[in-house]
């Protein structure tokens, strides 16, 4: 089930809020929570009845090894837990979508060609893993204790407002509201407020925008002018601003009007200047968890060891250095790439990421602020450009297709008929989403409506509800349109 459906907005939300907030509030919130256990339970069910079976199995498996590993840090057992929620998480998602590049990669090595029955990865396995590890691994670190109850681990692992796409927020910050919060009438009017704007960012520009995005790119790349296929590559990274972000929202909506507080996950990525700073404005709970327990554990780990292995060698301690932080953020990358996709297009992708990543800190900058900000700004966006048919294409031979057509394409450098044809009637919705990728908003509220000006600030506040509310309305006259839309990366 897609949170962003009639289903679920007029039926599935509507019951669980009612039934929510007629349980009793008692000392430990038991009634409420076992409630919220079996509301994401359902909420899985109804879109992948028979993978129910292996999320409950994965959810006790997980609460086991978490007390496995629960004081038991730098001994056998607790490595020992380490490794076998590694394991189970990494084999299922190896099981499902990531098994064919694998295969793939075998078949190119041994010369013949491995077929093996593939099936698809259930809806938010991805995001379980994450959790799922981070659980047991923050217990093994000492960051907290293991959860007293089953019922605990559960309601961490499976509720439904982030089980899809995240936030992915730690079981070390988890934990103190499962036992104790409260809903107050500012919290669930904020959370309502917040998920209207992510549902107005997926209905209103993610999804008009798809439709061009998908007639650009399943087009002969052939018959594009370079313009065509510029244009293409930006118009999708605006789309998938608004997917990832109007989603994030919306599931940090949910958690305030259930009484939770979750991280934010977006702060303006495309203001970067730096890839690195982009990757920390974009989907910042899910870097922060490759930061935390992928990069970290590889710095502290096998980094060591390959630069001791590079000296015993008798390779000089700044060569050794240098291949080192090669090393890391190539791993990190690597494992992020084969994360996000199945096909040689990420592995690619990756790759980028690592070579830009590792090379900022020695590009010199210039004296003048504003124009090294601006040089820096640019090269990220045309980083972030030159990635997107990576991306949207199924195979490296389209997306060689897709380069030429962004650098030769048909010898015209103007906007093609077809493609105008194609944008007929988005342009409104182009210019708002381009807008709304950067804090527009925020600095016009800044610098027109002071804080001590209650007057203005009541008028800005009136503004704002007004136009979401006509967002909403329109957002739903959209959904009615479409049907059940889905996310970009609804795994």
């Amino acid at each position: 089930m897609s949170i962003a459906s009639a289903t679920f907005l007029f039926l599935f939300l509507p019951i669980a809020l009612g039934v929510y907030f007629l349980l009793p509030q008692s000392r430990n919130l038991l009634f409420r929570n076992l409630f919220l256990i079996a509301v994401s339970l359902s909420f899985y069910a109804w879109g992948e009845p028979v993978f129910i079976l292996l999320l409950t199995a994965m959810i006790i498996l997980t609460w086991l090894l978490g007390k496995m590993a629960d004081g038991r840090q730098n001994t056998r057992a607790g490595n020992f837990a380490v490794f076998l929620v590694v394991v189970m998480n990494v084999g299922v998602l190896l099981s499902f979508a990531k098994l064919k590049f694998i295969l793939d990669c075998l078949g190119i090595l041994s010369g013949e060609k491995i077929s093996f029955p593939l099936m698809s990865l259930p809806i938010g396995m991805s995001f379980f893993a994450f959790h799922s590890i981070s659980y047991v691994v923050d217990i093994y670190r000492g960051q907290c204790k293991t959860a007293p109850k089953l019922l605990d681990a559960a309601l961490y692992l499976s509720v439904f407002f982030k089980m899809l796409q995240g936030p992915i927020i730690p079981y070390h910050e988890f934990e103190p509201q499962i036992v104790c919060r409260k809903t107050h009438l500012d919290d669930f009017s904020s959370g309502i407020w917040r998920f209207a704007v992510g549902f107005c960012k997926k209905m209103m520009i993610a999804s008009n925008l798809a439709l061009p995005v998908k007639l650009i790119f399943s087009s002969d790349f052939t018959a594009l002018s370079s313009a065509d296929a510029w244009l293409g590559c930006a118009i999708f990274l605006i789309m998938m601003y608004f997917d990832f972000s109007g989603y994030s929202d919306m599931a940090i909506g949910l958690a305030k009007i259930f009484g939770f507080k979750m991280p934010e996950n977006f702060n303006y990525p495309y203001i970067s200047t730096s890839i690195g700073e982009y990757w920390r404005r974009w989907h910042i709970t899910l870097c922060a968890w490759f930061r935390d327990y992928l990069y970290f554990p590889i710095v502290l780990g096998p980094s060591v060891s390959f630069r001791k292995f590079l000296l015993r060698h008798h390779v000089s301690d700044q060569t050794a250095k240098t291949m080192q932080n090669i090393f890391v953020p190539s791993c990190v990358w690597l494992v992020t790439a084969l994360w996000h996709g199945t096909n040689w297009n990420y592995t690619i992708w990756g790759l980028v990421n690592s070579c830009a990543m590792i090379v900022e800190p020695h590009i010199k900058s210039f004296r003048n602020k504003r124009v090294n900000s601006l040089i820096r700004w640019v090269g990220v966006m045309l980083i972030l450009l030159l990635t997107v048919p990576l991306i949207c294409t199924d195979s490296f031979a389209q997306a060689a297709l897709c380069f030429k057509a962004m650098f030769a394409g048909t010898g015209n450098v103007a906007i093609s008929a077809s493609v105008r044809w194609y944008l007929k009637g988005f342009e409104l919705i182009l210019l708002v989403g381009a807008a709304g990728c950067f804090p527009v908003l925020p600095l016009i509220k800044q610098k027109m409506y002071p804080v001590n000006n209650t007057r203005l600030q009541t008028l800005w506040n009136w503004t704002e509800g007004l136009l979401l509310m006509a967002a909403v309305v329109l957002s739903l006259g959209c959904l009615f349109k479409t049907g059940t839309v889905t996310f970009m990366y609804q795994q």
